[in-house]
């Protein structure tokens, strides 16, 4: 009797003891369709590496819906553990951030892309770090554009060569070279930056949009805007019926792919076109947050940690980076024989 009753309470230990480390954090995220069945992929997998640990994902709308609804739960609590943040967000939030980076080793900061740690540092502290970036590319039909255009003035020459005449007698062209979406600003944002612009100088001390290299960007926007298809829904909603070519970030790639498969034609990718200065792509995308705030534990911050950096490994980036369009944010992701490889096969 005596063993038994040992026994009965060494298994109530034990099972207190497996409750008392198991820990239930959220994530607030704003991935739908196919990047959200790819989150999910990886929070499987952290739950079979960390097995207690739960992760509750929530889907918020889209990142409009997702930032207003971190600001209400500010003001009234009810804050996740976890969230996808712009660095905007931040600001005026930092003060109850958990900041990620004094949890990280030396060799974990330093494996970051090296500008996209100075983007997730406030007041010299490492708070966020990024997790789904994308950057600007050219998609093309192959059929209509054998050689990607490399410059604006071949990309404005192509567009309009692709656009054709109003047949059906609605106002505008049938088909056109290209197109944009002014509900997102980025794509201006990039010819600024290939004219050699910026928004604000390097102190933010004063707007330079509306300088020389604003002007070039902006009269290159009006000389294209007659051969573009200029729409706020997705470009992936009229490609490839209604255009032939389009710039957009590369976390599109999969709609804009299955796009064209639907459309029986070959889809492409290739650098934008270099504008007067440059031919760089504009980096965008959301950061990991940890709160920290009165109704959040410490084993749910500390637990958090190790969710964010599992997210941001290597194999880890590469996974979805492979599956999403977006890009690894960590140098040793671009060093696994995996990335090279799928560099190499898909021809980028």
């Amino acid at each position: 009797m005596l063993r038994k009753i040992t026994m009965l309470t060494l298994i109530g230990v034990m099972l207190f003891g497996m409750a008392a480390f198991a820990v239930e954090i959220n994530f607030w995220h704003a991935h739908s369709t196919r990047h959200q069945e790819n989150l999910q992929a990886l929070v499987d997998a952290f739950h079979a590496e960390f097995p207690d640990i739960t992760v509750n994902l929530t889907y918020q709308g889209g990142y409009g819906d997702l930032e207003a609804k971190i600001g209400a739960a500010v003001v009234a609590g009810g804050l996740p553990t976890v969230a996808q943040v712009y660095e905007n967000w931040v600001t005026p939030i930092q003060e109850i951030l958990y900041p990620i980076g004094n949890f990280m080793t030396v060799a974990e900061v330093d494996d970051i892309i090296d500008g996209l740690v100075s983007s997730n540092t406030y007041n010299g502290i490492l708070t966020t770090v990024p997790f789904n970036k994308s950057i600007m590319v050219l998609y093309y039909r192959e059929d209509l554009v054998p050689v990607p255009p490399a410059t604006w003035e071949e990309y404005l020459a192509m567009s309009a060569a692709l656009t054709t005449a109003d047949e059906d007698g609605d106002g505008y062209p049938d088909f056109f070279g290209t197109g944009f979406r002014p509900v997102n600003p980025e794509l201006f944002l990039n010819f600024l930056e290939n004219a050699g612009g910026s928004i604000l100088n390097e102190d933010w001390s004063e707007v330079t949009i509306n300088n020389s290299a604003g002007l070039i960007a902006g009269e290159f926007v009006e000389a294209i805007a007659p051969y573009s298809f200029i729409t706020n829904e997705y470009m992936s909603n009229h490609f490839p019926l209604k255009l032939a070519m389009f710039v957009d970030t590369s976390a599109g790639y999969y709609y804009n792919n299955q796009a064209a498969v639907g459309g029986d034609v070959v889809m492409k990718v290739a650098r934008v076109p270099a504008g007067a200065v440059s031919q760089g792509s504009m980096i965008q995308g959301t950061n990991l947050a940890i709160f920290d705030t009165g109704d959040i534990t410490k084993e749910q911050k500390d637990a958090a940690i190790d969710f964010v950096k599992f997210l941001i490994r290597a194999d880890n980036q590469v996974f979805w980076a492979k599956r999403s369009g977006y890009q690894p944010v960590v140098k040793s992701a671009y060093e696994t024989q995996e990335w090279i490889d799928y560099v190499a096969a898909n021809d980028y």
